[in-house]
Formats: C-alpha cells, structure tokens, sequence
C-alpha cells in the first residue's frame, strides 16, 4: 500500500484523536520510527492492523471504519493532488474515469501501485453499475471513496453492494445512484 493512503488514515486519526492517538496505533502496528512517505510502498498488513485498532477504538466494526476513512481519504487525496478532481465536471464523470483517468494518472506518479480494478457503466443518468476487485478486498473504503466523490460535488448518492468478494463473489458489484441533474 502507498504511503499516502497511510498519511490519509495519519490526519484522519490526529484530526479525530489527537496525535498521542497516531503515536500508539503506529507503536502497535508498524516498525520503531516509522514515517510514510508518499510514494513509497508498505506492508498492506500495517494499514490493516491501524485499522482494526482504530476499529476498536472507536467501538466500530472494520466495514463502518473503512467507509470512513474512504470518505476522508477522497478529500485528502483531492488536496494532494487537486488537478486530477478538477478534470472531471461531474460525479458521474470522474466515477466513470476512475480506471481509465484517474488509475492511469497514479500509475505514472507512483511506481508499482498495486491498484484495484475498476469498471464502471453508465446504466442510466442517475445510475451507474460498477465493478470492484482487489486481492485487498478494500469494497468498503471504495464505497467510502464514492461518499466522498458525491460529497465533493455537492450531490446525494445511495450505493447498493449487491455482490461482494467477501462473500466469496470474484468481483464486488456496486449499485450507484445519485442525482442526475448535478451528478
């Protein structure tokens, strides 16, 4: 995993915890002096692990926490790089470019990504079916991820998981419905 999704869970915790807070889940979870660089990768069990930690902490299950770092995490990495939202008019817009735009961008800014794989179709304006896998299995920070990208644009949206790799489906499907007339 790359070092800025680290520093993503990094504000999100010293914003919502206070930094005594970061100290100790990084104390519990990564190697003594440990600090993410962006660009750099580490063990996807570290972010795992910080995590299920912050879970706990917060007398949340791991999905809600997920779900809440994505919608963070959207505008963390908005302010990191604020060229690639501003490339898209629209929530349908950059959800439809996610794999093709957005993935393909952060192919060239960091080396060996490790990126899920993500279709998106257009059913209808208004409605757009989407495809998810990972050998992370990170569905719900994506569903977060998606919270966020409508909160951005100002919109409203509803997400129905209809098939999830958790239940041992090979893909995720993700229902998005949103309002069509600014999405």
């Amino acid at each position: 995993m790359k070092g800025i999704i680290f520093r993503g869970l990094e504000a999100l915790v010293i914003e919502k915890c206070g930094m005594a807070a970061w100290d100790e889940l990084l104390e519990k979870n990564a190697p003594d002096g440990r600090v993410y660089i962006s660009a750099q990768s580490y063990p996807d069990e570290e972010i795992i692990g910080l995590a299920q930690d912050v879970a706990t902490a917060l007398s949340m299950t791991m999905p809600e926490v997920l779900k809440a770092f994505g919608e963070y995490l959207f505008g963390h990495l908005n302010r990191s790089h604020p060229t690639v939202a501003k490339g898209f008019n629209s929530f349908a817009e950059l959800i439809m470019g996610i794999d093709k735009v957005i993935h393909v961008e952060v192919a060239k800014l960091y080396h060996e990504p490790n990126l899920p794989e993500i279709e998106s179709k257009l059913i209808e304006d208004g409605f757009i079916l989407m495809h998810y896998r990972s050998k992370r299995q990170l569905c719900m920070c994506a569903e977060g991820l998606i919270y966020g990208a409508a909160s951005h644009y100002g919109i409203d949206v509803s997400l129905n998981h209809v098939e999830c790799m958790h239940d041992g489906c090979d893909k995720c499907v993700i229902e998005v419905k949103y309002e069509a007339l600014n999405g």
